[in-house]
């Protein structure tokens, strides 16, 4: 199956109707730029987290700074986890501890990071994805209103897929074919064409 997989693939493309061919390949090449484009803007707010973390780190005095925001920004880029995972039990620790001051700094920027990162993450996930920020915090709404978190990251893909699929006109033929059947139908059973 491997080794004669393009012809396989040129046989289906031959058996299947043209239009449903150039409507695959739109969805293919968009749902592909789609996810490679959320990927990007999940990487950069990776990165902004991280060096929010990482002078936050520096100026409360933790070592490895570096490399500690690093390690937190990792678990930020994973859809379930975040910088909370981390920071809150770690703040947590140092109240039972006694180190208020240290305490008191991570959960500020735990504060801090999630702020920045809600504030940016419309603006770069639209541009990574080519939508416009206010298009992709609807999405994201809506994502996240009907799937929590899992429908926020698929929000933005499918939208955008929908976007390209209708921009290429693919609701119009749709549209119109349904008219036509509608109007042979009703030739059939005797009513005359839609006027």
């Amino acid at each position: 199956f491997i080794a004669d997989s393009d012809m396989i693939m040129e046989s289906l493309k031959e058996m299947v109707p043209q239009p449903i061919v150039r409507y695959a390949a739109i969805v293919k090449k968009n749902l592909m730029r789609a996810v490679g484009g959320y990927f990007a803007a999940q990487f950069k707010i990776m990165i902004v987290v991280a060096v929010i973390l990482t002078v936050g780190f520096l100026v409360i005095g933790i070592h490895y700074s570096a490399l500690w925001a690093i390690l937190i920004a990792l678990l930020d880029f994973l859809p379930v986890f975040g910088t909370g995972t981390v920071l809150i039990p770690w703040a947590v620790i140092e109240f039972f501890n006694r180190q208020f001051y240290m305490g008191v700094a991570l959960l500020v920027l735990y504060f801090v990071s999630q702020l920045v990162r809600q504030l940016i993450q419309p603006k770069i996930v639209g541009d990574s994805m080519g939508l416009p920020p206010l298009l992709t915090l609807i999405l994201l709404y809506i994502g996240f209103r009907m799937g929590g978190v899992s429908g926020m990251i698929l929000a933005v893909p499918l939208g955008l897929i929908l976007i390209e699929i209708y921009k290429a006109g693919v609701f119009d033929m749709m549209i119109e074919g349904v008219q036509e059947l509608i109007g042979e139908v009703r030739k059939f059973m005797g009513q005359g064409p839609e006027k």
